[in-house]
């Protein structure tokens, strides 16, 4: 079984976001009342990478950005942002 594009940039995001959470409380110790309030807007930004992730499609041209392993280094990037945010 072959895992699409797609699938592969939505695992990225499920990871990052789970890693996001356990760091923030265990590490960071953030308190469990401002985890709790922000982790919906996390799982919409995690969410949007899955669904914006562009669909194979027969007719259109790749782009070089395309490729799941530019969205997958963005969205560690991205996580790593927000835990620099927490930390300072």
């Amino acid at each position: 079984m072959k895992l699409t594009n797609q699938t592969k940039v939505s695992i990225v995001a499920g990871v990052c976001l789970f890693s996001l959470v356990a760091v923030l409380k265990n590490v960071v110790h953030v308190p469990g009342e401002i985890l709790s309030r922000d982790v919906l807007m996390y799982i919409i930004i995690y969410s949007a990478f899955g669904i914006a992730y562009p669909a194979k499609s027969e007719e259109a041209t790749r782009s070089r950005l395309d490729n799941p392993l530019y969205w997958g280094l963005l969205i560690v990037l991205i996580t790593l942002a927000i835990i620099g945010v927490y930390a300072i």
